[in-house]
């Protein structure tokens, strides 16, 4: 054990992010995903999706032979189940950072973030859910406007639409339609430790979005936006988080803040935000010594 970690989803962006960072503290890593990929940990295993129910059993049969002593999970679909292993998988002598099953269940829903937020004060996107009249809609939201997956991660899916036939003519199950919210995007990077301190807050800006004006971050910068900072860790204590965290935030014409979405994992630009590493591995330092 020791200095063993397991990191889940090797293959995408925070997976990425972990493997190359705690690579470089010389720290032995096994990774899974659910398909082979051509970045390699020491050791590697092909895990079922996180979605079936082959996925709690395979996942406890690699921690039981691999020994790892900490686990980093960063894939969005399988939080909520490891998040209801978390006992069973520190009872293996294994760390998780992961918030509660609650908390991870409203963090990956985004209507019920927008709504819990909402409900405590916190600026958010005027939401409706996909079921929504479509007339009702584009009345109380305007165009633009957009759509994206209910449960999803990042920018994946998001459609901004610009007339309402275009709105008409969407197909899709298991949306929500949002508010445009025009301004700049940031990605904050947060650790929550356990007990619920932060002990590292980084804002980046999105320079670069994958679909132009939304969707994932193909460039970001660090800045220092104290505000926006604010506002996701006053989220992050009204939810009960812990662990890495990443927050989506867009400026309205204004420059009013509003919180997007909340991903209960390491952020896939977590690299850019190297002190939100160094707080999970200096935790796990602590608490294996």
């Amino acid at each position: 054990m020791g200095n063993q970690i397991l990191i889940t989803g090797i293959g995408g962006p925070a997976g990425k992010s972990a493997l190359t960072y705690f690579k470089g503290k010389g720290a032995t890593i096994t990774g899974t995903d659910v398909r082979e990929v051509d970045l390699k940990a020491d050791t590697f295993h092909i895990v079922p999706m996180a979605t079936g129910p082959a996925y709690q059993p395979a996942l406890l049969d690699i921690i039981k032979k691999e020994r790892p002593s900490l686990f980093i999970p960063t894939v969005t679909e399988e939080l909520s189940a490891v998040a209801r292993l978390k006992g069973e998988i520190e009872g293996l002598g294994c760390l998780v950072y992961i918030s509660p099953p609650e908390a991870v269940d409203i963090a990956n829903d985004k209507f019920r973030t927008a709504e819990f937020m909402k409900k405590n004060g916190i600026s958010v996107p005027v939401t409706f859910n996909g079921k929504s009249p479509r007339e009702l809609v584009i009345k109380e939201l305007g165009l633009p406007l957009l759509a994206k997956p209910n449960f999803g991660r990042g920018g994946r899916g998001v459609v901004v639409y610009r007339s309402a036939e275009e709105v008409y003519s969407e197909k899709r199950e298991g949306l929500i339609f949002q508010e445009f919210v025009p301004g700049d995007e940031f990605d904050v990077n947060l650790f929550i430790d356990k007990g619920g301190e932060p002990k590292a807050a980084v804002a980046l800006k999105k320079t670069i979005l994958k679909e132009g004006i939304v969707g994932n971050a193909l460039g970001v910068e660090r800045v220092k936006k104290d505000d926006i900072i604010e506002i996701c860790k006053r989220a992050s204590r009204l939810l009960g988080l812990e662990g890495p965290l990443d927050f989506d935030i867009r400026l309205r014409n204004n420059g009013e803040p509003a919180l997007l979405e909340i991903n209960a994992r390491l952020g896939g630009n977590s690299l850019f935000a190297e002190e939100v590493l160094d707080g999970l591995m200096n935790s796990w330092k602590r608490r294996i010594a």
